[in-house]
């Protein structure tokens, strides 16, 4: 008679747990903010740009213990990753091909350096990839390989606190003229080089002139790029402080809250410095100059009257520099366009008369005629536009 199997104690191989496999995430979903967050890894933060990411690799310990040759092969395959990175998620799908060819390297080194850029924190996993024999059908029932996606990731800047002492707070408002807090009674440190806790200046809240702390370097943003969410408005901002001298009393938040309308608008941080200089009427503004002055309240009050010029009476931004340039330039395409269109139907209305039977010189006279008659109707419609005064909104304004 067979023993059941319950009748004996089970053996250490029947209990043992199966490992759980993870599900890769479906590719509608792979850019989605919650996804991508849960991709960073423990201690770390997605990034708002892919400058911050490759600084922090320049800053990680373990990278200047890498001989020269290893070094340039990790920032080759990092810098694949930025260039190829969607800056909505600050995700990149690069895939196996682009990042041998980018880096002229072997797929075993590119998947060493993935491995160690994740192990460092660098970047995170969204989604591995598969082929197209284990992937799902798509809408129209094919099957096609899935790259893998990565988040680009920078170190928090939340940290343990010192054993000895609380490091001072950069906002805190309540702690004005008081001294911080030590996790040591005062007179029982271990250390005898500690130094001091400095004292918190009156009203360093984030609209107050404050100077940049050294363990958090000034953001960098392309002058001609628009920046979408949060912390990349805050990055365009540190930029526009750069760029501009008289803004430095100001904090990037500072700057980013005073120039909120005008970057969802779609502006730049070029259209903005264009419009400290220049009224939309493409005259410059007087330059008695930027007030004398250290107090952020004051240069916030200058900044937003110059930039209140390019409102319109509903207080909605105008369309800055770069939108008008891509939009003559766009405007400059469709006559282009329409322009070549007009001399193919030319070019088939010849042919045709010609197989009719009329004469070469009859239709080479009438086709100059035709050409007349367009280029002095070309030429009343740009006197016309010339004519017409600039309104808000044009592509003048």
């Amino acid at each position: 008679m067979p023993i059941s199997v319950h009748a004996r104690p089970l053996t250490s191989t029947e209990i043992a747990v199966a490992p759980m496999r993870r599900r890769r995430v479906n590719r509608s979903q792979e850019t989605a903010s919650a996804v991508v967050l849960a991709a960073v890894p423990a201690g770390m933060v997605r990034a708002a740009h892919g400058r911050q990411t490759m600084a922090a690799l320049y800053a990680h310990p373990k990278f200047a213990l890498r001989n020269r040759n290893g070094r340039a092969t990790i920032v080759a395959v990092l810098r694949a990753l930025i260039e190829r990175a969607d800056y909505e998620s600050m995700t990149a799908r690069p895939g196996w091909e682009a990042l041998i060819e980018a880096t002229g390297t072997s797929r075993t080194t590119v998947a060493r350096v993935l491995r160690l850029l994740a192990a460092w924190g660098l970047i995170g996993r969204v989604a591995s990839g598969r082929q197209a024999k284990y992937a799902a059908a798509g809408p129209d029932g094919e099957r096609i390989n899935e790259a893998a996606v990565y988040v680009l990731c920078v170190p928090s800047p939340l940290a343990l606190v010192n054993k000895v002492g609380t490091p001072p707070a950069l906002g805190g408002s309540h702690l004005k003229e008081k001294e911080l807090t030590h996790t040591r009674p005062q007179g029982k440190s271990s250390q005898t080089d500690v130094a001091p806790p400095r004292l918190i200046p009156a009203g360093a809240a984030s609209g107050a002139p404050a100077t940049q702390v050294p363990w958090r370097p000034e953001l960098l943003w392309p002058a001609h790029r628009t920046p979408k969410r949060h912390g990349q408005r805050v990055a365009a901002a540190s930029e526009i402080r750069y760029r501009s001298f008289p803004l430095r009393c100001m904090t990037a938040k500072d700057v980013a809250s005073s120039c909120r309308d005008f970057f969802l608008a779609g502006w730049t941080v070029a259209d903005i410095l264009h419009a400290l200089d220049w009224r939309p009427d493409g005259t410059l503004w007087p330059h008695s100059g930027a007030p004398d002055t250290k107090e952020a309240w004051r240069m916030r009050g200058w900044l937003r009257h110059r930039l209140s010029a390019w409102r319109t009476e509903a207080g909605e931004p105008l369309r800055s520099r770069d939108q008008q340039a891509a939009a003559r330039a766009a405007a400059l395409r469709r006559e282009q366009e329409a322009e070549r269109r007009r001399i193919l139907e030319r070019q088939a209305e010849r042919a045709a008369r010609l197989d009719v039977g009329d004469s070469p010189a009859k239709v080479t006279a009438i086709a100059k005629i035709r050409a007349m008659f367009d280029v002095n109707q070309r030429h009343r419609s740009g006197r016309r536009s010339a004519a017409q005064p600039n309104r808000p909104g044009s592509l003048d304004a």
